[in-house]
């Protein structure tokens, strides 16, 4: 397995609110990509606690002890949560602080990927020639897709199209998404915040993918094409080439 994470700030925003981190153990390797929101500095804050605590939490767990991965990374989240969602409280300047997190485990032992996401950060997977979209955001405009409230169609044009319905740290319990895939041979997983996927199209992240063989001339083109096209907000990769 080889990876490569690349968090670029764009050309609009003053600071970066994006967060990753991963955590090799004997048997798995654990990966997380945040995407933080709030006022002042909450956001950075947000994914900064999110990556650390969920990793920590994992570190200092005994893997057996749970009935699943998706088992431990939910708590490990939640875990997280609590320590968010306390500091918000705490201090009037991170009141409302939150963040996205996509998660992912690569399980050696069993051959499979265990993803938790909550929020719009995303989890891809190219396989066979093919780039399918894991997760699925916890977004008002899918809320309302599901609903039969508006189309697909429609929902191209929603005025709200990036408001997001679940976070970490804004409430005192998550609601994650939780799924597990079995593994096959040279698949590359991607996981993204959404300055990546609200620039660049799937059509063209497919694209990049099939015409690069490393993880770092995958993450890295990836990057710049979203700066390329606006660069309206942070962008974060990461690529992982089994």
């Amino acid at each position: 397995m080889k990876f490569s994470t690349i968090s670029n700030i764009g050309k609009v925003r003053s600071e970066n609110q994006d967060y990753y981190g991963n955590l090799d153990l004997e048997n798995y390797s654990f990966f997380i990509v945040a995407d933080g929101m709030g006022g002042y500095n909450g956001g950075e804050i947000a994914s900064k606690l999110a990556a650390k605590y969920y990793l920590e939490y994992i570190k200092n767990s005994n893997i057996k002890d749970f009935s699943s991965i998706i088992d431990l990374q939910e708590e490990a989240l939640q875990s997280a949560n609590d320590k968010i969602f306390s500091l918000s409280k705490s201090y009037e300047e991170y009141a409302n602080m939150g963040t996205t997190a996509v998660c992912v485990c690569i399980d050696y032992e069993k051959k499979s990927y265990h993803i938790t996401h909550i929020g719009d950060s995303r989890c891809y997977i190219y396989s066979d020639k093919k780039l399918q979209l894991i997760t699925r955001d916890h977004s008002l405009v899918n809320d309302l897709i599901d609903s039969g409230s508006l189309t697909e169609d429609e929902a191209e044009n929603f005025a709200n199209k990036s408001t997001i319905t679940r976070a970490v740290g804004v409430g005192s319990k998550i609601r994650p998404d939780s799924r597990s895939l079995d593994m096959k041979d040279s698949d590359i997983m991607l996981m993204v915040t959404d300055g990546l996927t609200n620039e660049v199209s799937d059509v063209e992240i497919e694209a990049i993918i099939a015409n690069n063989s490393t993880a770092d001339k995958i993450s890295s083109s990836l990057v710049d094409l979203a700066i390329k096209n606006g660069g309206h907000d942070n962008i974060t990769v990461t690529t992982i080439l089994i």
